[in-house]
């Protein structure tokens, strides 16, 4: 069959389209848009060049210009995933015979460690204390469901209400929730007591909304809550918690460092958390990989350094037995990971004695 000739604007924008009828999600609808447009804007023509005469020299050019563009490692690594995406596409369409990505290889990206909040910050965070106002229990179940979930913001907002089960996404009794993850994959995760509680209190402030019909189980004041409202809602709630700069992915971060270091398995929480693969989960567990292995260090300083205990009078050695190296672990692997999955005692859980129990 002959082949259609396309423009290679013309043959993006059909591909982008066939990914929208699939179920593609929004976001990633925008990044692929966003790597076309970049790619076309690069091109003398603007993109009317035969999508067939496409080469490796014209990605290379690309890849060179956002380089001197100074766009960072990992946002090149991502425009270009994406546009790799797209050219598989149009060879699957039959729009073009070979995908001129198809012998290079993707710029690399360091990775870095990734700043989260710890465990004090994320409960000074959730003190119900600092959520008395008119939406402090649409804020505090919010952002308590993002540390105590490790849910994404597109997770979060896309739960639905209903009276009706087999139309909600929460089972309060049961004590599990039930997200659309990234693929359109549905997962099941878990509702600890705390969190049961923040929602029943936010359930009850929903009931008085004028939007209480709608099927979102948040909302603001217009109607179901965005991705923006979260952003917001998640940096303004952190600045009054001594938290600079608090995004909500930051917090998945911080869920996902909590579980693996109080002992939760990798397949477990791959689960919880939506990965298909182990490489966004290595990425995540890096941070607690390295106090894992710091704490371990911490253990050992008396053999691992013996000519320390010699210093200040022998009050080196003495600290070390006593537990006071920093970052010394106060409690046992074991002993946190028995807590984590019991939910008693969790780091997310206010403390009873400071800020007065929300419900277990």
């Amino acid at each position: 069959m002959k082949r259609v000739r396309l423009s290679l604007r013309a043959a993006l924008d059909a591909e982008i389209d066939r990914r929208k009828i699939e179920g593609l999600s929004p976001h990633s609808i925008r990044a692929m848009r966003d790597s076309a447009d970049c790619l076309c804007r690069e091109l003398s023509d603007g993109g009317k060049l035969d999508c067939n005469k496409v080469t490796s020299i014209h990605i290379v050019s690309w890849v060179d210009s956002m380089r001197r563009r100074g766009l960072s490692a990992a946002t090149l690594l991502v425009r270009y995933r994406y546009l790799a995406s797209l050219m598989r596409g149009l060879v699957s369409v039959g729009a073009i015979g070979v995908s001129p990505m198809k012998d290079l290889r993707a710029p690399r990206a360091g990775a870095s460690i990734i700043e989260f909040p710890d465990d004090a910050a994320v409960e000074r965070l959730l003190n119900p204390m600092r959520y008395g106002d008119v939406n402090g229990a649409r804020d505090l179940a919010v952002i308590w469901f993002l540390a105590a979930a490790g849910l994404r913001r597109a997770e979060l907002i896309g739960m639905r209400w209903s009276t009706d089960p087999e139309q909600c996404d929460l089972d309060l009794e049961v004590g599990r929730a039930r997200v659309l993850g990234k693929g359109r994959r549905e997962r099941l995760v878990p509702l600890l007591p705390g969190m049961r509680s923040v929602l029943k209190a936010y359930l009850k402030h929903r009931e008085r909304s004028p939007h209480q019909q709608h099927t979102s189980l948040w909302l603001g004041q217009r109607g179901a809550l965005t991705t923006s409202s979260v952003n917001t809602i998640v940096a303004s709630r952190g600045r009054e918690a001594g938290i600079a700069h608090l995004h909500p992915h930051a917090l998945r971060h911080a869920w996902a460092h909590r579980m693996l270091s109080s002992g939760v398995g990798e397949g477990d929480v791959m689960v919880l958390g939506g990965w298909s693969n182990r490489a966004m989960l290595s990425r995540y567990g890096a941070y607690a990989a390295s106090e894992r292995a710091f704490a371990a260090v911490q253990s050992r300083l008396e053999v691992l350094e013996p000519w320390g205990r010699n210093l200040d009078g022998g009050s080196s050695a003495k600290n070390r037995r006593a537990g006071g190296g920093r970052g010394h672990p106060t409690r046992s692997t074991s002993e946190n990971a028995q807590r984590v999955v019991s939910g008693e005692g969790s780091a997310i859980r206010p403390s009873r004695r400071r800020t007065g129990s929300v419900g277990a």
